[in-house]
């Protein structure tokens, strides 16, 4: 039903203009063309100096400070690579600078170490030496000592088994 009266009310507006739907311009050309395209370089001329040339300053401006920033960027990155490979450069240096150390040290260590037990070892052979001489001469003393008493107790075993 909204159809048929949006169609109905269509149809009676285009049936009632009788005019047509595009007028055709008419030009002419007289004198007033000259003081138009004067007024139009005029115009022309002032947006120019007042709009456009300070517009396109203004742009070749701010392209000229991005290529310059992106210059930089790129310089700056390049100058960050090699910071950071120099850098890396020294760490790996460092590194093994302190892997030597750390093998000198542990070498130094193990060589006090040795030393330490060589000297150990010394002393103790020292003192063994020295108390096994200990023990053998009062192995002496008590094998002499035994032999004296041995001797006496044989002599007393004898008088009293032989009576004179």
């Amino acid at each position: 039903m909204l159809n048929s009266l949006a169609v109905s009310a269509l149809s009676s507006a285009l049936s009632t203009q009788s005019t047509p739907l595009i007028a055709a311009v008419a030009i002419d050309i007289d004198g007033t063309i000259i003081v138009q395209m004067v007024l139009f370089w005029f115009v022309l001329g002032f947006l120019h100096f007042t709009l456009f040339r300070p517009y396109l300053k203004a742009v070749d401006a701010r392209e000229e400070g991005v290529d310059g920033s992106r210059e930089e960027a790129a310089e700056m990155q390049t100058r960050a690579g090699r910071v950071i490979e120099e850098y890396e450069a020294k760490m790996r240096q460092a590194r093994r600078d302190a892997t030597d150390v750390r093998e000198s040290l542990r070498n130094q260590g193990l060589q006090e170490q040795n030393d330490m037990v060589g000297e150990v070892r010394e002393q103790i052979q020292q003192d063994l030496e020295m108390e096994r001489g200990r023990i053998e001469a009062k192995v002496q003393t008590a094998r002499a000592t035994i032999q004296t008493r041995a001797k006496s107790l044989a002599g007393d075993m004898v008088r009293q088994i032989l009576p004179q």
